[in-house]
């Protein structure tokens, strides 16, 4: 009998403290329910201030819907607007924001999906100054999204097509790591980038380190009008939109020049500084096969004191092939001459919609060796002009050295020597790289007899010159001056001279 009465006791005493707990519990949860309610982080209201204090903006929202397991809200038709009379700068479908309660105790958002999102951007916006104290978002996603960055005088906005952009640990002390691909509006071409960059720099934003390697793929050429082609690039980069960093390669299968629809391989590897902030690109490096050509170069693609941008670019070229370096700026189906050649030479090449061949400017220093005129009248006229009778074979080789000017179309030689076997000419005059007019003044030393012969342009020279060189018939200094075309070229005497 103690027994039974020891163990209803102990079931009594059981009971009512499954009561008390009970009532505790839903205490706690009745609490913890207002205070939840009270406090919750994912209102419409705190998140429409947290959202317009982190974009200085106001926020509206179509819909908006709590959720709780998980923690969290989904918000529709999302906008931001800066000025009432103007239309918002940031418009998002549909807006999923969700935690745990790990999250919920530490200020932290576990994912931030905005699907549909559209941004519209002035390019003074980047790197916006702002230090208020952000939440930390573990995984930031925005796939499908469109940038587009508004230009100045009133062109078209750059129009940026993100297929796939995430963030994580956005906020959060340490770096944030980015992956992104995209269509890259100029060139157009398929972008890929991922890295990091952090700890943030909130004064300076454009000062906060940044690394990570990118791909671009087959980006049209054709948007700068003056030239045309595709480029695939790979590289990585380092350092701060300030001043990044970037090393890399370049594979032009075919390089086209539009004026002339002429194209040539184009390879690169490089080292180069941009200033992300203005578009300014400092290249430090570059190594170049264009065809057979081997170039270095060096030079600057910014925007000068006028406003306009240009891009000033240093060449060097110790060993290449003359008809590669010819071939894509000029219109006949070949080169007018082949032979080995090195150069050295100063581009400018400002921004616009003008003809390349207008608006490029070049100075050039230049060897070519060996070389041998392709057009067959041409060196058949100049082998006979160079040639003793005995060595009449038309497979002439000749040297040529000089310095030469190109502004608007127009070539300007300020020195030509051309030397072969038996022949030296020093010459001056303009090459008209459009219609192809040849205009050389100077004096051509041989020692073929320019007397006695009854072809070719040789015979030419010979009826000009017989009266003042009769007792010089194998060897004469002679003014010249070479005309016409270079399909049709003319020589005879300079009787300027």
């Amino acid at each position: 009998m103690d027994g039974l009465h020891a163990r209803a006791g102990f079931g009594r005493r059981t009971s009512k403290l499954l009561v008390i707990a009970s009532a505790v519990l839903v205490i706690v949860v009745i609490t913890g329910a207002l205070l939840a309610r009270h406090y919750w982080p994912f209102t419409e209201s705190a998140i429409r201030k947290d959202l317009a204090s982190a974009a200085s903006a106001r926020v509206q929202f179509g819909s908006f819907h709590k959720q709780y397991f998980p923690p969290g809200c989904v918000a529709e038709n999302v906008s931001f607007q800066r000025d009432a009379s103007a239309p918002p700068f940031i418009t998002i479908r549909r807006l999923t924001i969700s935690s745990n309660l790990a999250g919920l105790l530490r200020h932290r958002v576990g994912l931030f999906r905005a699907e549909g999102t559209h941004v519209i951007a002035a390019p003074n916006e980047f790197g916006r100054n702002q230090v208020r104290k952000q939440t930390t978002i573990d995984n930031f996603v925005a796939n499908d999204a469109v940038l587009e960055v508004s230009e100045k005088n009133a062109q078209p906005p750059l129009r940026f097509i993100f297929h796939r952009f995430s963030l994580q640990n956005l906020n959060g002390q340490g770096t944030t790591t980015f992956a992104a691909e995209f269509d890259n509006p100029e060139p157009h071409g398929v972008l890929k980038a991922s890295g990091q960059f952090g700890p943030w720099n909130s004064n300076e934003p454009v000062a906060t380190p940044v690394s990570g390697s990118y791909s671009l793929e087959r980006a049209d050429l054709g948007v700068f009008h003056s030239i045309g082609g595709t480029v695939s690039s790979t590289g990585t980069f380092n350092g701060t939109l300030k001043e990044l960093g970037v090393e890399g390669s370049t594979h032009s299968p075919e390089f086209v020049v539009a004026k002339t629809r002429h194209g040539i391989p184009l390879d690169t590897r490089f080292s180069a500084l941009v200033d992300a902030t203005k578009g300014d690109v400092t290249l430090r490096s570059v190594t170049a096969h264009f065809g057979k050509d081997l170039i270095d170069a060096h030079g600057s693609i910014a925007r000068r004191q006028d406003g306009h941008r240009s891009a000033i670019i240093d060449l060097d070229c110790n060993w290449g092939r003359i008809e590669d370096t010819f071939y894509p700026f000029i219109h006949t189906p070949s080169s007018p001459l082949a032979g080995d050649v090195a150069f050295q030479m100063h581009v400018t090449l400002p921004s616009g919609h003008e003809p390349f061949l207008k608006k490029i400017q070049l100075d050039s220093t230049f060897k070519i060796q060996n070389a041998k005129f392709t057009n067959p009248q041409t060196e058949i006229r100049v082998s006979r002009v160079s040639s003793p009778p005995e060595q009449d074979d038309n497979q002439t080789l000749a040297d040529f050295q000089g310095s030469v000017t190109l502004r608007g179309r127009v070539a300007h030689f300020s020195s030509l020597s051309v030397h072969d076997r038996d022949a030296a000419a020093l010459l001056r005059g303009n090459f008209d790289l459009t219609d192809h007019k040849v205009n050389l003044h100077g004096n051509l030393k041989t020692a073929a007899s320019l007397t006695k012969t009854t072809h070719g342009i040789k015979a030419v020279f010979a009826k000009a010159i017989e009266p003042f060189f009769k007792k010089k018939p194998h060897k004469t200094v002679v003014p010249v001056h070479i005309g016409g075309t270079y399909s049709h070229p003319s020589f005879g005497l300079d009787l300027g001279s």
